[in-house]
């Protein structure tokens, strides 16, 4: 056995330090690492292989050897500390869950209108009807033309219903053509609307014949309804639902509920008709030819819309016939005050001249009626010291808030502050004008607007929508 020059005799293991880059040396051997065995080649050729022992694996502790802790007194406590600890945490958790949820601001319950409020309502003159979609002739499919060129969801067919006989349609009516003016209407998704029965019918109504339904009418009332009879109500909703509901009439004004029979009578069928068709009864209706007379002032014009602010109003409405009583430009201030408040504008009189020159701006209002704020939001008028200035706001909170204003004065210009008003920012956007009078010396359109300093010339009107700093 030949030694080399460190003096290690060929075939036994080396333990001295194996010198490292950085000069440190490593034990080739310890007595915590296993064991390396040098065995020599067979045939020998100078080549060893090193034969390295198994490094035992940590196995833990064994189930026996941990319940031997089990019942130890320090680890009981332990876990009964950590136990209690992961409860009380969990409950006091909950408990600051729950604070937070009863002590967080309440939402205020969002309102919902009934389709029947929502979208302005296009009365058609069927007799007089008009070529809207430029085809040649009048057809059912100008019905649909009109209310999409004018942003409206709901047409209105006045007196449909023959007064005569509830199943019929009036004499005033082609059959034939209102049958294909409500099969287009319901193609296109338009509701169609028409007046409710008369609360008194003639001699020769059918009802009032047939000696079965006596008990309907009034005693030695010349054909009045009795509404508190159960058995009435019960055969109007039947007719209304099962013969016009499903030939495509959809809701019902009744002109007047003023007395406590009629406005049960029509809870009782509207709550009938909503739950089995989507149907309406409403009424609160009021013709504005009534309203619109000769004098006609901003000041009447608030006092009205003031006294109609709590309840929702249909509002017939036919700018020809106001023309006839105010000014043009007067009328467009109405028709923009009427889209804009709480309540439905019926607009009836659209002839293909008015179509042609008031589409653009009809549609501009059917759209923002659609907004919230207009749809429920609070309506309030601005207090101010001018006299021919219909001001109000519509705020709600959360959605776009909408400032209006309208000059019913002919000469005087006015200025309006409507930042006095709860929840209306300092500036805002303009959506539409009416009577717009620009300026010669200013070109530039009004965009944005403070809304503590609002200028409008002789009959201007103008809607600014603005961010609400509620």
């Amino acid at each position: 056995m030949t030694e080399d020059k460190n003096g290690v005799k060929n075939g036994e293991a080396n333990t001295e330090m194996a010198p490292q880059e950085d000069g440190t040396k490593v034990p080739l051997t310890d007595n915590e690492c296993p064991e390396a065995k040098f065995t020599q080649s067979d045939p020998p050729n100078g080549d060893a292989r090193i034969d390295m022992g198994t490094v035992p694996a940590f196995s833990g502790l064994t189930k026996e050897e941990l319940m031997k802790y089990s019942d130890d007194p320090f680890w009981v406590r332990l876990r009964w500390a950590l136990f209690i600890i992961f409860w009380l945490g969990w409950v006091a958790m909950l408990v600051v869950a729950i604070v937070i949820i009863i002590q967080a601001p309440r939402c205020a319950p969002q309102e919902k209108l009934e389709w029947v409020q929502e979208s302005a309502i296009l009365q058609y003159d069927v007799v007089n009807g008009v070529d809207a979609d430029s085809s040649g002739d009048v057809n059912p499919n100008d019905v649909v033309e009109m209310a999409k060129v004018l942003g409206m969801t709901s047409v209105y067919l006045e007196d449909l219903i023959s007064p005569l006989d509830f199943e019929k349609e009036s004499a005033a009516y082609d059959s034939e053509e209102i049958k294909n003016i409500l099969a287009v209407a319901k193609e296109n998704n338009l509701n169609v609307i028409t007046d409710f029965v008369p609360s008194q019918v003639s001699a020769d109504n059918s009802w009032f014949k047939n000696d079965s339904y006596k008990d309907f009418f009034i005693p030695n009332s010349g054909g009045e309804f009795n509404f508190s009879n159960p058995d009435l109500i019960s055969a109007l909703t039947d007719v209304l639902r099962d013969v016009w509901v499903s030939k495509g009439v959809k809701a019902f004004l009744m002109a007047n509920a003023d007395t406590q029979e009629l406005r049960d009578a029509r809870d009782t069928i509207n709550a009938a008709l909503k739950d089995e068709v989507d149907g309406a009864v409403v009424s609160n209706v009021t013709d504005m030819s009534n309203e619109l007379v000769s004098g006609f002032n901003a000041e009447m014009f608030k006092a009205f819309l003031d006294g109609h602010v709590s309840d929702w109003t249909y509002y017939k409405y036919n700018p020809k016939v106001a023309e006839s009583k105010i000014t043009p430009e007067m009328v467009r201030l109405v028709t923009m005050s009427l889209f804009l408040v709480p309540g439905t504008p019926i607009l009836s009189g659209v002839d293909k001249d008015y179509l042609a020159s008031q589409k653009e701006e009809i549609k501009q209002l059917s759209d923002i009626r659609m907004k919230e704020s207009i749809k429920i939001g609070t309506m309030t008028f601005v207090n101010s010291t001018e006299e021919d200035v219909v001001a109000f706001a519509r705020v709600l909170k959360g959605t776009p808030g909408y400032a209006v204003a309208v000059n019913m004065n002919s000469v005087n210009n006015a200025t309006i502050d409507f930042t006095t008003i709860k929840g209306v920012d300092a500036s805002g956007d303009v959506s539409l004008e009416a009577n717009y009078q620009e300026d010669p010396a200013d070109k530039s359109p009004r965009g944005k607007q403070s809304l503590s300093s609002v200028h409008l010339g002789p009959y201007e009107g103008i809607v600014v929508q603005f961010v609400p700093s509620l």
